[in-house]
């Protein structure tokens, strides 16, 4: 902002000549210089008072005294103005006046405009001055930092002013108003907020956003009431109704550094609003931001199970459907596989489905009839159906997976022998070192105890008829 230095006070014996020479002194009626002071004369020979006059295109003003006033700001009924060193009044320009005693603003001085006609510009929250705005109280001062521009206040600055404001207009020695972001760097401890740092945005026409989500450059923040730029997991109007209206929903509005709303991404982040564990976890947000909660959803090709809270489930999942692609399928319970037994998983419910344990980097359903988990008591082999992801369960389902018995998944071998028998549900089943189940045939089969068996009738779904030819016949069960 351009603006002049300050004005010297008093006349300059200067100036004075520099008036006289163009003045002529009338003794009745007119301009005349008496001492270092001017006065106007009326036609009846008295000084003119608290009058503007005229004089080759300028205006002079004559105080309640009668002398010409000169580097004074001048009320004249409901307006302001400056005369300069000269006495003239000055016009399109801003002019420092000295603070007076009634000003509680720690200045020096306050900044006025004066536009064409003389005039101060005031009682306006932006006047545009050589491009920029600038605000004005009702008195003409130059509006600065924090301003509520209903009554043209500035506010002190203390923690309130910046979360009262509705506009801000830099400094005393500027006063352009602001758009765009502000880094608020203070504390705002007072107010219950404990960032380092605060992010306000001001709308191209100065006013402070708050209490409002707003698209801004492309991307959608959220304000609250006092216009702080919130981030992290908040409540905004993301989401979208049935019939397109907007509605309200938790999205993810990035860190204290960015705060834009995340779409269709993975957002890997910790938060106490659903009362978590406190550790990060992994959430998706949809095409508007929303958070998928609830279910199992196909993102890149694979698929991932989400909890209540939208947290991404991980390890054992049981859902409540017998494939992932069942419409409505949803996260009954899920366990760190390394905190369950074979036993327990056994009897556990029928819909078993393995999303991977690398929780950091990945999630996804796996599939497969050869997949390793670590349980609590040791690691074993599981099965999962490649089209429904769900566990192979061979004695409920009565069947064989390459032939091979699977149980809720485990596949089920010979525990430290060549042949052993195992029941699953009342179901009979002569299974070899690496799951093979042995079927119907003359062929037998001697154990490391050198038992001797032959299966003679049956079949997967049923359970087979084992018969111990020598030795003695142990059954191990499984549930």
């Amino acid at each position: 902002m351009r603006k002049q230095t300050k004005l010297a006070v008093g006349l300059s014996a200067a100036a004075l000549l520099a008036i006289g020479a163009t003045m002529t002194s009338f003794a009745a009626r007119g301009w005349t210089v008496e001492g270092d002071q001017w006065y106007y004369y009326d036609n009846n020979g008295d000084y003119v008072t608290d009058k503007w006059k005229s004089y080759n295109g300028n205006y002079f003003y004559l105080g309640s005294d009668g002398y010409m006033l000169t580097n004074e700001l001048i009320e004249d009924g409901n307006n302001y103005y400056y005369v300069d060193a000269n006495g003239a009044m000055v016009k399109n320009a801003w002019v420092p006046v000295p603070a007076d005693d009634s000003e509680d603003l720690d200045v020096e001085y306050r900044w006025y405009y004066f536009g064409s006609n003389g005039k101060a510009f005031k009682a306006n929250p932006k006047k545009t001055i050589n491009g920029k705005k600038y605000g004005f109280d009702e008195e003409g001062k130059m509006l600065f930092g924090f301003v509520n521009s209903a009554n043209y206040e500035i506010l002190n600055e203390s923690d309130d002013a910046v979360l009262s404001c509705d506009r801000y207009y830099g400094t005393n020695e500027d006063g352009a108003m602001y758009t765009g972001w502000l880094l608020y760097t203070d504390a705002l401890d007072a107010q219950g907020y404990d960032d380092q740092y605060y992010w306000f945005h001001f709308k191209s026409n100065g006013i402070k956003r708050a209490d409002t989500t707003a698209k801004i450059n492309g991307k959608q923040y959220t304000f609250d009431a006092n216009g702080v730029m919130l981030h992290d997991w908040k409540v905004a109007e993301i989401a979208k109704t049935a019939t397109g209206a907007k509605a309200t929903a938790y999205g993810y509005f990035s860190n204290e550094d960015d705060g834009s709303l995340q779409k269709s991404r993975w957002v890997w982040s910790d938060t106490d609003i659903w009362d978590v564990d406190g550790d990060d976890h992994w959430y998706w947000v949809n095409k508007n931001g929303e958070r998928f909660v609830d279910g199992v959803k196909k993102i890149n090709g694979k698929y991932y199970s989400f909890d209540a809270d939208g947290i991404m489930q991980w390890g054992l999942v049981i859902l409540d459907k017998a494939s992932v692609k069942a419409t409505g399928a949803k996260v009954k319970t899920a366990y760190d596989p390394q905190d369950v037994t074979a036993e327990q998983i056994y009897n556990e419910d029928h819909n078993l489905f393995f999303f991977s344990t690398d929780e950091e980097k990945d999630g996804s359903m796996k599939t497969g009839t050869n997949v390793k988990i670590e349980l609590w008591d040791d690691t074993y082999t599981f099965g999962f159906d490649k089209n429904s992801g769900k566990a192979y369960d061979g004695a409920t389902e009565g069947k064989l997976q390459n032939n091979k018995l699977f149980v809720n998944g485990i596949l089920i071998t010979a525990d430290d022998q060549k042949y052993e028998v195992v029941s699953v549900d009342g179901k009979q089943y002569l299974v070899s070192s690496n799951g093979t189940v042995m079927k119907v045939g003359s062929r037998v089969y001697k154990d490391a105890d050198d038992n001797k068996f032959k299966v003679t009738g049956g079949d997967a779904k049923k359970g087979f008829t084992i018969e111990c030819t020598e030795g003695s016949m142990a059954v191990r069960t499984i549930r």
